[in-house]
């Protein structure tokens, strides 16, 4: 009787179990699963079963130890489920490796294996692969399933990550992407397609568009994780606003998110908000980079966000001066993303903030042999050479540079690479040869289809090599490159003025006849008086002319200043001789209150009548008479000492007593 109440309770449990499972109430499961085992604790069914909740519940660890302790020797085979966990833990090169033994054994493509290697090979970086994948199991699924557009979800955010991690234009597919009806997910990741062409307006577009239908999607979704969602997208939008140059706009919405639930999309505003205020704060950027480089966050981030937030933190310390940890950071970076580089500019940045120029410049030489086509570097070597003031070496630097890249016409005839090599040429003084370059490169612009990329402006470059032309004589090279821009564009005034610049040297007849096509010149705003006194192309010091129409140089006329008189002066009185002596020192200086005793006193150095002490005239202290005088003033000197006086040697006597004063001689 008790062992059949005994299977009717695990019956009973069994039925709860799987209305349980249907309804997707994982904590209800867990609990119904650990009443069955107390009646079985080795069914494997019921530890599958709890297996299984443990993942939907998140607690990973707690599922891969159940599946080591209890599924050790069994026949069920939890594979699928230890990748996963793996996976969701971010241990990914066992998961890999359990992976792959799981493919060597079976021969047909598994569509859920297939999956599950496309996430682990997006979590490791490995862009290309993960599309691969991808677009296989768009073959093998039907249209009309769900699950296809699960994949398309997330090929979109593999070639958004291929073209973020690779800095590379995606030239293949310039096309639109397909937008869903109710997939923020889609709409999300096609804007970050988009963002990663540079396309920021479908970007926007296609963001705004995410938020709307992630709120209108909010009734299946818990408050929580509409929150998460709205804010990853949130932050992605506020990054497109950063690109857009609204930084404003960008840092409201920073600042929303930096107390997000949501580890991820904390640290990446974080690091946004620090790249965006750069160094007006120090500390509150070393705060928040503190928080974009946790343990939380690292767990979770990219690999390109990674790199990204590393490089920020050692411009952080080479901005507070911490050139040695900066360093090291540096080249520990370097190791691990040994392309990047922004990485050994940084090194060769602290190099040189110490002091230590030529160093820095032997330290980017180094770099240069390991990254032999990197402009990045070259350029940077050029630029403290200049600083130097050494031409000829940063002149030999771009031309190693330009040896390296000869096959890569796109790189060697760059026109910013260009217009440095004539520059430096003129600098060391070989015009020539920066004739020649400019020649050689103009021929290439105009034939080359590749540089009428939007990334280069071949009009604007022959411009400016038409005006180079015509600035060192070489009128009919300019005529000719000014001809085929006003080909190309009527309406451009400046080609039109630049043409008939050059006709005017070479052919004044269709110079005067392009001067019609000229726009006619505003004369309601102008002073055509003043204008007419002005030669144009003179200084205003040159403006008379000689009758053979040379310049001469205006003599300068000598202004004569007003005399300065002082306030309230009357013309007719003679002003005191004394004004320059100070007030002390005026015959008509008169002390004022306690310092009236002082008038008797008089100046040191004075002699006073009667010569003696306390003015009696009874005793001179040198024991001599002197004749009444009037009072002269002697010569005070720089350094004022009393005045000495001699003793007068008295001859001694016998009788003790004391000395008396004797009257003054006749």
């Amino acid at each position: 009787m008790a062992s059949a109440t005994k299977e009717q309770q695990v019956t009973k449990l069994f039925t709860e179990l799987k209305a349980a499972v249907d309804d997707y109430d994982d904590e209800l499961s867990l609990e119904l699963c650990d009443k069955l085992l107390k009646f079985n604790a080795d069914d494997q069914l019921t530890l599958q079963c709890k297996v299984v909740t443990l993942i939907r519940l998140e607690k990973y660890k707690e599922a891969l130890t159940m599946i080591a302790r209890q599924f050790r020797n069994s026949d069920i085979d939890l594979s699928y489920e230890k990748i996963y966990c793996y996976y969701r833990t971010n241990q990914l090169v066992p998961a890999m490796e359990l992976l792959q033994e799981l493919k060597s054994k079976n021969s047909h493509q598994n569509p859920s294996l297939l999956y599950l290697e496309a996430q682990l090979l997006y979590s490791q970086g490995q862009f290309e692969k993960t599309i691969q994948v991808y677009e296989t199991l768009l073959k093998m699924s039907d249209k009309n399933d769900s699950f296809y557009d699960e994949i398309q979800v997330n090929l979109l955010a593999a070639k958004a990550g291929l073209l973020f991690s690779s800095n590379k234009t995606d030239d293949d597919d310039k096309a639109d992407l397909k937008e869903s009806a109710d997939l923020y997910e889609v709409a999300y990741n096609a804007a970050s397609v988009y963002l990663a062409r540079g396309d920021l307006k479908k970007a926007q577009q296609q963001l705004e568009l995410a938020k709307k239908q992630c709120n209108e999607r909010s009734s299946g979704m818990s408050p929580e994780e509409h929150e998460e969602e709205l804010a990853v997208i949130t932050t992605q939008l506020g990054y497109t606003f950063q690109l857009q140059g609204r930084s404003e706009d960008a840092i409201k919405i920073y600042k929303s998110l930096l107390n997000s639930k949501d580890i991820t999309v904390a640290a990446v505003a974080s690091n946004n908000m620090v790249a965006i205020e750069q160094t007006k704060d120090l500390e509150d950027a070393a705060i928040k980079l503190k928080l974009a480089t946790s343990k939380e966050a690292e767990a979770k981030l990219k690999n390109y966000q990674k790199r990204v937030i590393s490089m920020n933190e050692s411009l952080l310390q080479l901005y507070t001066k911490k050139y040695s940890a900066c360093r090291d950071q540096a080249q520990k970076l370097t190791e691990k993303y040994p392309d990047n580089d922004n990485l050994y500019l940084i090194l060769a940045s602290a190099t040189y903030h110490q002091h230590k120029a030529e160093k820095a410049v032997e330290e980017l030489k180094k770099f240069a042999e390991k990254r032999p086509a990197s402009l990045a570097i070259r350029f940077a070597t050029i630029q403290l050479q200049l600083l130097q003031s050494q031409p000829a070496a940063a002149l030999t630097t771009l031309q190693n540079y330009l040896a390296k890249v000869k096959g890569d016409s796109k790189a060697y005839y760059k026109p910013a690479v260009v217009a440095l090599l004539v520059w430096l040429y003129e600098q060391t003084g070989q015009s020539e040869k920066s004739m020649e370059i400019l020649d050689e490169a103009s021929a290439v612009w105009k034939k080359d289809g590749s540089f009428k990329s939007n990334t280069v402006a071949p009009t604007s470059t022959i411009k400016q090599t038409a005006a180079f032309k015509l600035k060192t004589g070489r009128f009919q090279d300019a005529v000719s490159d000014y001809e085929q821009l006003v080909k190309a564009d009527p309406s451009d005034a400046q080609s039109i003025a630049g043409l008939i610049a050059a006709y005017a040297e070479v052919d004044p007849k269709k110079a005067e006849q392009y001067g019609n096509a000229l726009p006619a010149i505003a004369l309601n705003n102008l002073d055509v008086e003043t204008l007419e006194k002005i030669v144009p192309g003179v200084k205003r010091g040159y403006v008379k002319k000689n009758p053979n129409g040379v310049h001469v140089k205006k003599p300068k006329n000598k202004k004569k200043r007003a005399t300065l008189f002082p306030k309230n002066m009357n013309p007719d009185v003679k002003p005191d001789p004394e004004r320059w002596i100070p007030k002390q020192e005026r015959s008509t200086f008169r002390m004022k209150g306690k310092n009236k005793k002082a008038l008797n006193k008089g100046p040191q150095g004075t002699s006073t009548e009667g010569g003696g002490i306390g003015g009696t005239g009874s005793a001179n202290i040198g024991g001599k008479k002197f004749a009444p005088a009037a009072p002269t003033t002697a010569t005070v000197p720089d350094s004022p000492e009393p005045a000495k006086t001699k003793p007068t040697v008295t001859p001694s006597t016998k009788s003790g007593g004391k000395k008396k004063k004797g009257k003054g001689r006749r």
